[in-house]
């Protein structure tokens, strides 16, 4: 008897353990799916996200990476960058052609690679099918690659995933957006140094990735903090580093111990002489970030890295005071916590495509900033970054273009920092276009730039947002140098002086003079730049 009931528990339990596999082959259709250019039909990576027909939220896909993962972390909500759920979480990566189990019911499939492809999408009833393929062929609207410009995020940490899922993450998801150039980057944090998983790769390019398709090197992300969460001298990205640059944090708003006594701008200068690039973070975050834009230590600026647009302050009121007092600051910009957008900045390579060869493109301006329209942007046949020397007041030549997925609303056109012209999008096929081509009669020196102005959010639930680096004009061999902009960055760093000395914790009398020189010879700097060409 005994044996009888042992036969046949055994038996009950082998039927419970197939059945659930059996009703997964009854109830979901093996799908191969594959993402494949419309012109030379190879597959291409991207993301997916699938939904029931009439559903406006997205399905998850099992087997595949979320292209959320990570976003609306706890540490993210904390912060307030990000609400808990956006639809950056309907969507998935995919690398290559993979069978996936979908539901047997109607189903809306959509698709993009990039910033390059339209949205493509397919609906199909899965209802009576057991196994079926699926291709979805991306139609690029925009060559910008093949002019040699590339996309790079400058700025990215990794927070809470196992060492594991992290690879997965750098192999699949950087891939899947059609970035060219990834910077993670060593930071210290002691309370959650053991979260910061990016803080486990070595410092210098990360070349097990590079068989993805995109360059990853592992920076420095150099800070300091006068309290925990709040400003102090700044956040600074130091880039193609050959070693990790002591302190990485300063002072205990950020370790919990020391004091405030070393200035960013010693380790942006041992940056600069490993052969690396320092670039500013967070907009306009940071005590230091003014004196070290006078003292020519910044090679470019982020902008929007780390925060929703809308809780950034807007161009006028930062980015273009530099440019109107005469400092060619670059336009540059990451996302820091994850990859939570399209944001990327777009840099133009001459030669071959490295490591180097990016930031050195980067360097010189010749960048645009972008989490959705792809700019295109001469004045007088020269191009982002570039200089226009006019011997005398003359009419120049400006041809401008922005072309994107979704309706980016208006393409602008900046000259010292006041928008002059302005074109709406214009639907073509499933993207959209605006085009600037007018002459402008110039009298005086300045600067012009593109940019957009919308109304729209990305696939991933965030503003749209571009603009281009600068290109400068000379005008009688004189550089721009407003003397309001000026006023406006001594002002800054009068401001900041004075938080410094009597904020920060000094040791000694020559940490708090060192400290304090680093404001002292930015004004005398500023003083000494030259005379007003602009009142």
């Amino acid at each position: 008897m005994n044996r009888r009931l042992l036969l046949l528990l055994t038996w009950c339990l082998g039927v419970l353990a197939i059945y659930p596999r059996a009703l997964s082959q009854t109830e979901h259709c093996r799908v191969k799916i594959s993402l494949i250019d419309h012109v030379t039909k190879k597959p291409v990576p991207g993301v997916i996200r699938v939904l029931f027909k009439g559903d406006q939220e997205g399905m998850p896909i099992k087997g595949l990476l979320e292209r959320g993962q990570g976003v609306g972390s706890v540490a993210l909500q904390q912060l307030g960058t990000l609400p808990p759920r956006r639809t950056i979480h309907d969507w998935y990566v995919l690398t290559g052609p993979t069978e996936v189990l979908l539901p047997r019911k109607p189903i809306r499939i959509e698709a993009f690679s990039g910033l390059e492809t339209e949205l493509v999408h397919l609906s199909t009833d899965l209802t009576m099918r057991s196994h079926t393929s699926i291709e979805l062929p991306l139609k690029t609207f925009s060559q910008v690659t093949n002019k040699n410009w590339f996309a790079g995020n400058t700025h990215l940490h990794l927070f809470k995933l196992s060492r594991k899922n992290a690879d997965r993450y750098l192999r699949e998801i950087p891939q899947g957006d059609r970035l060219d150039i990834l910077f993670t980057s060593h930071l210290i944090r002691p309370s959650e140094d053991a979260h910061y998983i990016s803080n486990r790769y070595s410092i210098g390019d990360l070349r097990q990735f590079w068989s993805s398709g995109v360059l990853i090197n592992h920076g420095e992300e150099h800070r300091h903090n006068l309290a925990p969460w709040a400003e102090g001298y700044g956040h600074v990205m130091l880039l193609n580093i050959k070693k990790v640059i002591e302190p990485v944090s300063i002072g205990p708003g950020i370790t919990g111990a020391g004091n405030d006594g070393t200035p960013l701008q010693q380790g942006i200068n041992e940056a600069h002489r490993q052969g690396g690039t320092a670039i500013w973070c967070h907009n306009d975050l940071g005590l230091e970030r003014v004196p070290n834009i006078v003292n020519g230590n910044v090679d470019a600026q982020n902008i929007f890295d780390g925060y929703s647009v809308e809780q950034y302050p807007q161009y006028e009121s930062t980015f273009y005071h530099y440019l109107n007092a005469g400092f060619r600051v670059p336009f540059s910009t990451g996302t820091d916590w994850f990859l939570f957008d399209l944001s990327r900045v777009y840099a133009q390579v001459e030669g071959t495509l490295e490591i180097a060869t990016w930031l050195e493109a980067l360097r010189k301006g010749r960048s645009f900033i972008t989490n959705g329209p792809l700019l295109h942007f001469f004045v007088e046949n020269q191009p982002i970054g570039g200089t226009v020397s006019l011997t005398a007041a003359s009419p120049i030549s400006v041809e401008g273009q922005a072309l994107g997925r979704r309706n980016f609303g208006n393409l602008e056109l900046v000259h010292n920092g006041n928008v002059i012209d302005k074109v709406s999008s214009q639907q073509e096929q499933q993207h959209f276009r605006a085009r600037i081509q007018k002459k402008i009669l110039i009298k005086e020196p300045g600067w012009m730039a593109l940019r957009v102005s919308s109304q729209t959010n990305t696939e991933y639930g965030l503003p749209i947002f571009a603009h281009t680096s600068a290109i400068y004009i000379e005008v009688g061999g004189k550089s721009i140098r407003q003397s309001n902009a000026v006023a406006y960055l001594k002002r800054e760093i009068e401001a900041a002086r004075h938080q410094v000395s009597t904020k920060a914790i000094f040791g000694t009398v020559s940490e708090r003079k060192m400290i304090l020189d680093v404001y002292d010879t930015s004004l005398l700097a500023l003083a000494n730049k030259g005379e007003s060409s602009t009142p």
